[in-house]
């Protein structure tokens, strides 16, 4: 007889999203194009003459110039934005689009907003002043250093990479939220080669280098993420999360000795930290290290004694050692918390029905038909106790069929005709 498996329901860590902050709205016209456009006219006639081009300050106001058109927009817009607040800067758009799912577009002259139930979610542009600015802005201040040898106008430099670094952020932000890992870690890696120059020391930024190690983790590029993140844990970088990254990326590797160890030194580090112990727990659960995962689930309970998803782990752990009683145990406590929790009671009803089928196996052995007849008894008991579990667990979730499944199976065993032809006609319906 086939044994069931069990529900095993895994602690879910929530991920990091990297976060840049909100510019200052400004009550300047937005869509007054004019001005900006004049610059670029001059910039670019700057450039071709050969009087300015050898000028450091040319390329400086023209990198000055690049960040200030790609801020154009995006310093007056945030995620969040209420339709009402957009109005103010932007005025009535050219044309609105309407879609049944709830989303709206604004379409203006030069850019699209995409609204999700009246608030800003994305937006793009549809036409630009310069399809690069920022690759022009850090190319020219490059410009501006190689004709500065005195450096008269590192302060210009400096404070214009500054902000050009800014931009970078904001755009690696934009391309994490949207998914585009490759794209985010690209500008991301570009504040790093800025941060190189000697104008600002070599300076090592730990939360940028973090944000690269996440892009480059989420690319599945773990030899770069793991390089990244153990740089910023040598350089002191408080971040529990960080421990859970480095072992990840080192488990992606294929190095699963050295991922397990960073985990046990991010647990000695943030003994008190959650999302750490967490980890642990699921890590050795996965690699079915079932007395570690039993003693780091012990910790957790400590602190949480009525966390079901700690208890029920505990239990599946239990039963697949094969201690009955204990794994009973966890379910029932889980229960008495949470009658709802479906896993909980399912995994009850599995606990019971796999100890019958041990108990028929068993059988096999007995010669003695009085015996034999007393062990049959017994497991049509313990397939018996299955029932009410399977019952509490359909009664939880109906729209699983893997408890009627075992209920027709049960009661097909034990002769209960009229529950089977009832569970039977529901299974057909599903």
């Amino acid at each position: 007889m086939k044994k069931l498996s069990f529900a095993i329901v895994f602690i879910m860590l929530i991920s990091l999203v990297v976060k840049a902050q909100d510019p200052m709205a400004s009550q300047t016209n937005l869509l007054n194009y004019s001005p900006v456009e004049n610059k670029l006219k001059k910039s670019n006639a700057d450039i071709q003459d050969p009087k300015k081009n050898t000028k450091a300050k040319t390329w400086v106001t023209r990198g000055e110039l690049m960040t200030e058109i790609y801020n154009f927009h995006n310093q007056y817009l945030r995620k969040g934005m209420a339709q009402t607040e957009v109005k103010l800067f932007f005025k009535e758009p050219k044309e609105i689009k309407t879609y049944d799912d709830g989303t709206e577009e604004f379409i203006y002259d030069r850019i699209t907003l995409n609204f999700t139930n009246k608030i800003l979610d994305t937006w793009k542009e549809t036409v630009k002043f310069f399809e690069t600015p920022l690759q022009e802005s850090r190319m020219s201040f490059e410009k501006a250093i190689s004709l500065d040898p005195e450096g008269k106008e590192t302060k210009f430099i400096k404070e214009g990479l500054s902000v050009l670094k800014l931009a970078y952020e904001t755009e690696s932000v934009f391309a994490y939220n949207d998914k585009n890992y490759s794209e985010a870690y690209n500008n991301f890696t570009q504040i790093l080669e800025i941060n190189k120059l000697p104008m600002f020391e070599n300076l090592k930024d730990t939360i940028i280098m973090y944000n690269t190690g996440r892009a480059a983790y989420e690319m599945k590029d773990y030899t770069k993420a793991a390089q990244l993140f153990t740089e910023v844990k040598d350089l002191g970088l408080q971040e529990p999360f960080l421990y859970i990254f480095l072992k990840n990326s080192y488990l992606g590797m294929g190095d699963t000795i050295k991922g397990e160890a960073l985990l046990d030194e991010g647990f000695k580090k943030y003994p008190s930290n959650e999302s750490i112990l967490i980890e642990l727990i699921n890590y050795y659960l996965v690699s079915q290290q079932s007395d570690k995962a039993l003693n780091f689930l012990s910790i957790a309970r400590q602190s949480d004694p009525t966390n079901v998803s700690y208890i029920f782990a505990e239990g599946t752990i239990l039963d697949k050692m094969g201690e009955f009683e204990k794994a009973k145990s966890m379910y029932l406590n889980c229960l008495e918390i949470d009658p709802t929790f479906y896993n909980a009671a399912f995994n009850l009803g599995v606990l019971h029905y796999n100890k019958a089928v041990k108990m028929y196996d068993e059988m096999v052995n007995i010669s003695d038909n009085q015996e034999y007849e007393k062990a049959k008894l017994a497991g049509d008991e313990m397939f018996k106790a299955a029932i009410p579990y399977m019952e509490k667990a359909h009664e939880i979730d109906m729209n699983t069929r893997e408890p009627l499944e075992t209920l027709r199976t049960l009661y097909l065993r034990l002769q209960m005709t009229e529950k089977y032809e009832e569970v039977n006609n529901l299974l057909k319906t599903m």
